[in-house]
């Protein structure tokens, strides 16, 4: 069959062809519709905004969590408008995503090229697991489609300026990285165009970023997101160990979505001996540049998207001078592509879909299927689907009620967060905590792509708890009276202002340094008088409801006795998802060392089995006749990065048997 025959009628064929191949990839996207974990961090922003708590994540905390802008405040109007935000959200990434998609097709010259270009969006698996998935993905894709169109277009010199510096600003609005693809293509527009014009109309343009870095600066205390000092600001683990986990993400991609791979990574060598697409092509290598050099990430394919959808759009004007022959088999390798990594899950059952296990995640190098970590429980057509909703996890765990600020520590803080609602404030190790986040990764030997673990420094529990600053260090205790002062005072209080100045010239870094130097990797042992333990609190007692626990951070703590003791058991108040070691001391020999067993209790609720005060009870070696101190560990359990808050200690008994 000839290409005329094919194409027929140009826009009716190319409309009938695409129109087909929208329906196959709606069809496609419906099925993997799913959110992640990560929506749910900005959901939680929009949710507290929706209710009246402002742009918070943490409602006591002005904390940037969010990377896109533009992308929350689209949802957040989509909130204000539907009253919710699951369903919302996959609207509204369906309708932006296969708008791209049909704004792709129906761009085609011919019948034939729409057909191909349909192939290649539903071989790649990430373009079709991205098609939701609550981040940016859609938005950008859309923008990137309309930044490439004006690239293309015949436009005259000012025109074609003035349009790629508004979109590049809104992409950088939606994502800030993705200023580095748009900047080659800018830059080139600036040909032609009268100073004059590039100044004004670069300036008077450029002002929704900009306006949104005053904002952020002021409001938040920063104009970059917290999750930017978590990820690219004193991580803390050699640039070369980052630079091969990128080079893994590439292999990674090759081998798992070859058709991804393809365009994005070879597509952009074939584009750069054309004037008109060279620029687009040396911005999408840039910014592939880019993601190798800060390590890719731990969702497999995502950001391959950006150049993916550069280059497609650059490659369906191509497609246009194919042969029915030429596009069939641009098809069929795209297809073949497909299969080569794997059957695809969209032509699975929604039942069939199933977490990945952990040795495959490690084998993997940290990076994952984030769909099917997640589809389970947030997928549009699981049969499992549970629609988290706000604020019912304080209903679960206090369902006699609560008005009070509550504490959780959790590693995976999205839906936990977005659960949590606004009285639950979650102390995330990984990513969204104003303090935790920039500090360097806790063991650098040690670590997975986006989701390097730090330490809690000692005091911060209770610094939280008490609203007051306990840091231990005093170093970081100036850091964090200027960091608290930020996230939590009033916004134009002269206090605040003048360590908005401090922080933003540097002058508490000398503060974070020292502390980094002298107690992050070496953490102190904290002292503390039997006396001050020797009063039993109530059992199940919740830590953040009682100022006498003791929390027991990493570097454990020393119990002072008044004298030598020869008693035979110890009776423990503690709490967390651990073990407690206990080590007897006379003088300073260590002289004997055991662990805590648990005594019997009633059952408790999930949330107080860790949170709560519970007994525990330590037998005396044998060999230990007198001691006079005790040195109180807790031993970390797996999982106790996503426990629900911290180790402590509530009261130590001597007893005589």
């Amino acid at each position: 069959m000839s290409s005329t025959a094919l194409s027929g009628t140009p826009l009716k064929a190319r409309a009938a062809v695409a129109a087909i191949a929208s329906t196959v990839l709606a069809l496609v996207a419906v099925r993997l519709a799913w959110l992640g974990d990560d929506a749910y961090i900005t959901l939680r922003t929009v949710e507290s905004w929706a209710q009246g708590l402002g742009l918070r994540w943490n409602p006591s905390d002005r904390v940037q969590t969010y990377t896109h802008p533009l992308w929350m405040l689209t949802l957040a109007c989509g909130r204000w408008l539907s009253g919710e935000v699951y369903f919302t959200t996959l609207g509204i990434s369906l309708v932006l995503s296969l708008g791209a998609a049909w704004w792709l097709m129906i761009g085609a010259r011919t019948a034939a090229a729409a057909a191909a270009t349909g192939a290649v969006l539903v071989s790649s698996r990430a373009f079709c697991d991205y098609t939701t998935s609550g981040l940016e993905v859609p938005l950008t894709a859309a923008l990137l489609l309309a930044f490439v169109g004006n690239a293309l277009a015949d436009r005259a010199p000012v025109r074609r300026y003035t349009a790629a510096v508004l979109l590049a600003n809104l992409l950088t609005l939606n994502r800030m990285d993705l200023a580095l693809l748009c900047l080659p293509s800018v830059l080139a527009a600036m040909r032609g165009v009268p100073l004059r014009d590039v100044l004004l109309r670069g300036a008077l343009l450029s002002t929704p970023f900009f306006a949104w870095l005053a904002f952020a600066g002021v409001y938040y205390g920063s104009p970059f997101p917290v999750t930017a000092h978590a990820k690219a600001f004193g991580v803390g683990i050699p640039a070369s160990e980052v630079m091969a986990q990128g080079l893994r993400y590439v292999l990674h991609t090759a081998t798992a979505d070859p058709a991804t791979f393809l365009v994005s990574a070879l597509g952009p060598l074939t584009l750069l001996a054309r004037p008109r697409t060279r620029w687009l092509a040396v911005g999408a290598l840039c910014y592939l540049a880019y993601v190798v050099k800060v390590g890719g990430g731990f969702m497999q394919g995502r950001f391959f998207l950006p150049p993916f959808v550069v280059t497609l759009a650059c490659l369906v004007h191509r497609f246009g001078a194919l042969s029915a022959r030429g596009a069939a088999w641009t098809a069929g390798a795209a297809l073949a592509a497909l299969l080569a990594g794997g059957w695809p899950a969209w032509a699975t059952r929604p039942s069939e879909d199933a977490p990945m296990e952990l040795a495959e995640v490690e084998a993997q190098h940290g990076i994952v299927d984030e769909r099917r970590m997640y589809y389970r429980e947030l997928g549009l057509l699981s049969p499992t689907r549970q629609v988290p909703k706000f604020a019912e996890l304080e209903q679960l765990a206090f369902p006699e009620g609560r008005e009070a600020r509550w504490w959780l520590l959790n590693g995976a803080v999205g839906v936990v967060g977005f659960r949590a609602g606004a009285d639950g404030h979650v102390v995330d190790p990984l990513l969204c905590d104003p303090l935790v986040a920039r500090l360097p990764a806790r063991d650098p030997s040690n670590w997975r792509i986006g989701h390097v673990l730090r330490r809690l420094p000692e005091g911060y529990w209770e610094s939280l708890r008490d609203d007051a600053n306990r840091i231990h260090h005093p170093g970081l205790r100036r850091y964090y009276d200027a960091l608290r002062s930020l996230t939590r005072a009033p916004v134009f209080s002269s206090d605040r202002l003048a360590h908005l100045q401090d922080m933003a010239l540097g002058r508490r870094d000398a503060d974070l340094r020292a502390f980094l130097a002298e107690d992050y990797y070496d953490p102190p042992r904290i002292a503390v008088d039997v006396g001050d333990l020797a009063t039993p609190l109530p059992s199940g007692a919740y830590w953040f409801d009682e100022p006498g626990v003791c929390v027991v951070y990493e570097g454990g703590l020393e119990v002072r006795l008044t004298g030598a003791s020869a008693a035979r058991k110890l009776q423990l108040q503690v709490l967390g998802l651990c073990r407690f070691r206990v080590r007897f001391l006379l003088g300073d020999e260590v002289v004997g060392d055991a662990f805590a067993t648990p005594a019997p209790t009633p059952p408790a609720p999930p949330l107080q089995q860790v949170a709560g005060l519970r007994n525990e009870v330590v037998v005396t070696p044998a060999g230990v006749a007198t001691f006079d101190g005790l040195w109180i560990d807790a031993v970390e359990i797996p999982g106790s990065d996503k426990a629900v808050g911290p180790a402590g200690l509530g009261s130590v008994r001597l007893t005589d048997g």
